[in-house]
């Protein structure tokens, strides 16, 4: 395989796995994302019960 055939393939390789990367760092963003909204739901949620205890 001649070196310019090498380097397009290496080039598209690249492309590819740096594609992966984006959608593995996009998903764990919203992964995050929605583990902070179930931590702030369940700080909500406790608040309201502590001041229905306290009434």
């Amino acid at each position: 395989m001649n070196r310019r055939i090498r380097k397009k393939k290496d080039k598209k390789i690249t492309e590819a796995i740096n594609g992966l990367v984006l959608i593995a760092e996009r998903r764990e963003q919203q992964r995050q994302a929605a583990i902070r909204q179930f931590v702030k739901r369940c700080e909500a949620l406790y608040e309201q019960q502590r001041t229905e205890r306290r009434n």
